[in-house]
């Protein structure tokens, strides 16, 4: 008010205006941020009859200039409830009292039009008999701030009924001060007593053009049911609500409505002017960019056009495979099962990887037994205790805590007193005053196992005060001690790692007294006892590592879980004892306590799962359509190109060096299997079988290099040769002799690997004709051309290779 820059508050009950007979009213200086009282405000202001009585629950509204009207609401000493209307001009402080309503009227609303007009809303009346009532919602009260005369207005409903009847509610103008068109109702009771009480948050618009209720259309959240909140039109957009109560519930946010949406909002995005349209150029320059890489990639086509082709060839050849003699049918049909399965095999591939994308956590409990076991931290407040006794003059009745061990060693030098005055807990029993103490331990100062010379195995603190304050209490908060946000609250050096955040909210909840965890109450003369378990609970950070499953990224939280028991209060306590009660605080184990966070799911559990699917699949593929032999060549020798593919080439052909009587599995064994004449062949018996003797020796020159491991072969020839040895020198003791000749003279010169010598291999070998199947996949590059009448077999010749393998 008075341009925006003051705030006036008016009337209402505090705990030394329970007795104020005339309406205080304050003002607050947005620009000096003061606040200034009234010259009016005094205790006892009766006899002034130009000042409003002191109320609540009333109206007000304020006229956008210099004057604040002031309707009914209840007497602040409850003797009645008020009709009458006064205007506050705050430019001279006065009152001025206005016509009467002659409706005894609380818990409504006051609306200023800019036609001059009052709208009261709702609230509840008393009627001629005495009793209490809700003002219907089929009209409403009107007062005309020109002629200073009150009317009732009827109002019509747009639907089927009336807006509910309510009380303690808000009712805001739209855009006032222009176009006062719409009040916008909403929040409020049903103005019964506390255990019948109904609240609402719906809410109805009455149309003052026209005086017609209308209920809108509402999407999203609204906020919880409420009465005696704040509401307000803060930019002609938004209608924002904001706290509240509900029972016992106090509600502490803020909501906001968005008008012409009808939508209550989550969250705020900035709002970007959209363009006319997309510019010309911007269109241009698109066309253009598309064209440019259309013609690239045809390009790129164009110059690689073998590559492609090779590419493709290749492919098909990887897939289409049917082994000699098998039909079309059957190599088509195992085809379209592998399509079938592999399409399986990447639906569960999908199901796994999402199941450990979306895995819930889970809590492992892990226990070490110990030794030793860290003390907690601390805190007991004295609620409702007299604190005018000193220590030194009445130690009885002063208030304080004694720390001992149940082997008698002293710890109450880790005890201090809290500075209330920085900051003070809210209980919400109010029983008086508050005093508070925290026990703070040291690091070395441990409980352990077994009685003996050490600092025990419990904790007893023993509480002072007065004794005759049986009404009172104390408090126990029980802390790890890293996550004791006293420590940083009062100043106290600390080692404690709760974020900022964390500190506040603690304040909070101490403040409105809504912390239950770890928290205990204490009567006087009782005996208690607490048992607590230290936690370090490793919780997974949101890292994208945690999906893999292993050496997971935690961060760790030290917790405390305690369980408390009290015993009645002994009515004879305080003839057998100096103190008000003790507390024995126990290790519920002496184990150490680690609580893991993991995911149910992980990658590597994926992978598992993945490799039995497969596995499976295979399993399927091989039972219905047979087993088809591997190649030892992996995908890296296979898919190779250019110098490392010919280096492959090379170091096969100068490892295993191509003798006369051809490649096994390649050239035919003879040549008469690739001969339509045979009468033709012209070859001994013994250069036949010298050439069986030369592919048995690539064979096995093979075999052992690429399919099988020689190793119990070796094994073999070693105890061979043992025992030949050993016979050996047997034969040497009984009677001398040259082992020569018992065994062959080149036995010990043999070499222990197998290789071909050069010059075992005839200079003249006979040629042989290249003998391919359909099933021939050793290394898709065949070390002569491949025809169905190949020429004469010729060693050490130049390895040609197709047009599809030069690339």
């Amino acid at each position: 008010m008075a341009n925006n820059n003051n705030f006036y508050l008016l009337g209402g009950l505090t705990e030394s205006a329970n007795n104020q007979s005339t309406l205080p009213y304050y003002s607050y200086s947005f620009d000096t941020q003061t606040w200034t009282a009234a010259p009016s405000n005094t205790a006892n202001n009766g006899t002034n009859s130009t000042l409003p009585g002191n109320r609540y629950f009333h109206s007000v509204a304020y006229d956008g200039q210099n004057s604040i009207y002031i309707y009914g609401g209840g007497s602040a000493n409850g003797t009645g409830v008020f009709s009458d209307l006064y205007k506050l001009d705050i430019t001279t402080g006065q009152f001025t009292l206005l016509q009467d309503s002659t409706i005894r009227r609380y818990g409504h609303t006051a609306s200023y039009l800019s036609n001059g007009l009052i709208v009261i809303l709702g609230g509840v009346y008393v009627n001629p008999q005495g009793k209490t009532e809700l003002v219907l919602m089929n009209q409403v009260t009107v007062y005309n701030t020109k002629t200073n005369a009150w009317s009732m207005q009827p109002v019509k409903s747009a639907g089927s009924s009336f807006p509910s009847a309510r009380a303690n509610h808000n009712a805001v103008v739209k855009n006032h001060v222009y176009c006062d068109i719409n009040i916008f109702f909403i929040t409020g009771d049903n103005g019964e007593m506390e255990r019948n009480k109904m609240y609402l948050n719906a809410i109805a618009i009455l149309d003052t053009s026209s005086w017609t209720w209308s209920v809108p259309n509402v999407s999203g959240i609204p906020p919880s049911r409420r009465s005696y909140a704040s509401a307000g039109i803060l930019d002609g957009k938004h209608l924002t609500v904001a706290f509240g109560e509900a029972l016992n519930t106090y509600i502490n946010d803020i909501n906001v409505w968005e008008i012409d949406s009808g939508a209550w909002l989550q969250n705020f995005q900035a709002q970007t002017v959209p363009g006319s349209s997309v510019s010309a150029g911007l269109i241009a320059g698109v066309t253009v960019a598309c064209v440019v890489v259309v013609i690239i990639l045809l390009f790129l086509l164009w110059k690689f056009q073998s590559y492609v082709r090779w590419l493709i060839k290749r492919i098909h050849r990887d897939i289409w495979k049917p082994r000699t003699g098998e039909p079309l049918w059957a190599e088509t049909t195992r085809i379209i099962f592998q399509i079938i399965l592999l399409f399986i095999f990447a639906v569960f591939l999908a199901f796994v990887i999402r199941q450990a994308v979306d895995s819930p956590n889970v809590t492992q409990t892990i226990e070490e037994a110990t030794a030793t076991v860290e003390i907690p931290d601390v805190r007991f407040c004295f609620d409702g205790f007299p604190t005018s006794y000193s220590p030194a003059t009445d130690p009885v009745r002063a208030l304080g805590v004694a720390c001992s061990t149940n082997s008698g060693y002293s710890c109450n030098q880790y005890i201090q007193p809290l500075d209330m005055s920085i900051f003070q807990p809210m209980f919400a029993d109010s029983l008086g005053a508050v005093v508070c103490y925290l026990f703070k331990p040291s690091s070395d100062f441990v409980l352990t196992s077994t009685a003996g010379n050490n600092n025990g195995t419990r904790l007893l603190f023993t509480f002072f005060g007065d004794p005759a304050a049986t009404y009172a209490r104390i408090h126990v908060s029980v802390y790890p001690q890293k996550m004791d946000p006293n420590l940083i609250v009062y100043g106290l050096p600390n080692e404690v790692i709760m974020s900022p955040a964390d500190i506040e909210n603690w304040r909070v909840t101490e403040l409105n007294d809504l912390q239950a965890e770890n928290v205990y109450e204490i009567q006087p003369f009782t005996y208690n006892s607490l048992t607590y378990t230290l936690i370090d609970h490793r919780y997974l950070q949101p890292k994208g590592w945690n999906y893999v499953g292993f050496l997971p990224i935690t961060n760790s939280t030290p917790e405390i879980d305690t369980i408390f028991r009290a015993e009645a209060p002994n009515p004879v306590y305080n003839l057998t004892h100096g103190d008000l009660g003790v507390l024995s605080v126990i290790p519920s184990k002496y184990v150490r306590t680690i609580e893991r966070e993991v995911k149910v799911y992980t990658l590597v559990n994926a992978i598992g799962f993945v490799g039995g699917i497969f596995g499976l699949l295979v399993a399927i593929q091989t039972w219905l359509f047979g087993f088809r032999p591997r190649s030892p060549w992996g995908v890296v020798h296979r898919w190779s190109v250019g110098e490392m593919k010919r280096s492959l080439l090379r170091g096969l052909q100068s490892k295993f060096r191509i003798t006369n009587s051809g490649i096994p599995l390649v050239h035919p064994v003879h040549h008469r299997f690739s001969m339509t004449d045979i009468t033709q062949i012209d070859e001994s018996e013994s250069q036949r079988i010298a050439r069986v003797e030369e592919r048995m020796q690539m064979l096995e020159m093979l075999f052992k290099a690429y399919y099988v491991d020689d190793e119990v072969f070796r094994s073999l020839d070693d105890a061979n040769r043992v025992k030949q040895l050993n016979n050996m020198s047997q034969n040497n003791n009984s009677s001398p002799r040259n082992m020569n000749s018992r065994f062959p003279s080149n036995f010990s010169e043999n070499p222990r690997t197998e290789k071909v010598d050069d010059a075992f291999m005839s200079p003249k070998p006979a040629s042989f004709s290249r003998q391919d199947t359909d099933a021939s996949s050793a290394s898709h590059i065949p070390l002569t051309q491949r025809n169905y009448h190949a020429p004469s077999y010729q060693p050490n010749t130049t390895v040609q290779m197709h047009e599809e393998d030069e690339l």
